[in-house]
């Protein structure tokens, strides 16, 4: 599973406001041609908040193909996708 931290985001669980800081993701689906799945969640430091699957298809299967299937291409793809801010590694 890759993990990539995020600027905090309030979500809605049981009735409580929590605070999500990580997203962690995984391919659970890929056709090799024209579309990938994966599976994500919103995470804080003890638990998983909210959970839920995007898909990877057309212009973006092949933007991410053009990256070498990049995992972190794809955390930042779906970070886009959920209007989230990723906090990406400073190497």
């Amino acid at each position: 599973m890759a993990q990539i931290n995020i600027q905090p985001v309030f979500i809605w669980v049981s009735g409580v406001e929590i605070t999500a800081t990580k997203l962690n993701s995984y391919s659970i689906y890929d056709n090799l041609e024209n579309e990938s799945k994966f599976y994500y969640e919103l995470q804080n430091e003890d638990q998983t908040l909210i959970n839920g699957n995007i898909s990877i298809i057309g212009d973006a299967y092949i933007q991410w193909l053009i990256n070498d299937f990049s995992t972190l291409w794809a955390l930042e793809y779906i970070c886009t996708q959920l209007n989230l801010i990723p906090i990406l590694p400073t190497n």
